[in-house]
C-alpha cells in the first residue's frame, strides 16, 4: 500500500503527456507509441476536411491520466484509440469517459502500421460525417 501511496501522491509528476490541438477539438485521438505517431497524418487530413481534431499522447502509460481523459471526454464529441494490438488502452479510456462521450477503437494486431484511412474513417465517425 505504501508503493500505491507513494504513486498516487506523484502521479502527476510521474505522468507524461503531449497534447496536440487539443484547445478546439471536436473529436481526439488518444495513442502511445508507433500508433501515435501514424495517426498525425489522419489528424491532418482530417483537419483538412474541416474535422477539429486533436491528440493526446500517452508518454506514460501507467499511471494512467484518468483526470485528463474525464475532462476531454466531458467537453469532445469522440474519442478514437488506435492502438497497435487489439484494444488494451481503450478499454481505460472508456472507463474514464465513463459514457460522455463515444469511444471508438481502431485496433491493428501489428505486423506493420495503422492504414491512415482507418483511423480517419474512425474520426469522421466520432465527428457524425
Amino acid at each position: 500500500q505504501r508503493l500505491i501511496d507513494k504513486i498516487e501522491k506523484n502521479k502527476d509528476d510521474i505522468i507524461v503527456l503531449e497534447e496536440d490541438r487539443l484547445d478546439d477539438a471536436e473529436v481526439v485521438i488518444v495513442s502511445y507509441g508507433i500508433a501515435a505517431r501514424t495517426a498525425f497524418w489522419p489528424m491532418q487530413m482530417a483537419r483538412d476536411e474541416g474535422i477539429r481534431v486533436g491528440m493526446l499522447r500517452l508518454v506514460t502509460v501507467w499511471p494512467f491520466p484518468e483526470e485528463q481523459i474525464r475532462d476531454l471526454a466531458g467537453r469532445v464529441n469522440g474519442i478514437v484509440v488506435p492502438e497497435i494490438n487489439m484494444g488494451q488502452i481503450v478499454r481505460e479510456v472508456e472507463r474514464c469517459a465513463a459514457g460522455q462521450t463515444q469511444v471508438l477503437s481502431v485496433p491493428h494486431p501489428g505486423g506493420g502500421i495503422h492504414d491512415p484511412q482507418a483511423v480517419l474513417g474512425a474520426i469522421r465517425k466520432a465527428a457524425g460525417r
